[in-house]
């Protein structure tokens, strides 16, 4: 299976997931949970996760997908990786409260 999956969405809003999803996290009709992220949505599966299951997957997906597009735009120094991260930190803080962060 791999990383991304696509998949439609029906004028009536129903998502086919696909069968080896269905079946590698044993998802048959279950609720699956929905998270809200910068403009798009994550789908976490079964809502029985608990919030530190979600969050380290959620994380996992994060560092790995960092890493990938670290390497893709040749980025492989830890050191230049965490200066990217600090600029971004610092105009997400810079948009989101229109001030500089304190330091």
């Amino acid at each position: 299976m791999s990383a991304v999956t696509v998949s439609r969405v029906t004028r009536k809003g129903q998502i086919t997931l696909p069968q080896d999803i269905r079946e590698e996290f044993d998802i048959e009709g279950d609720g699956i949970t929905l998270q809200r992220v910068a403009k798009g949505i994550v789908i976490l599966s079964k809502p029985s996760l608990s919030r530190q299951q979600v969050v380290e997957s959620l994380l996992k997906s994060l560092v790995v997908g960092i890493g990938q597009e670290a390497e893709r735009i040749g980025i492989r120094k830890e050191e230049d990786l965490d200066a990217i991260v600090k600029i971004l930190r610092r105009r997400s803080f810079e948009e989101r409260y229109g001030k500089a962060e304190a330091v």
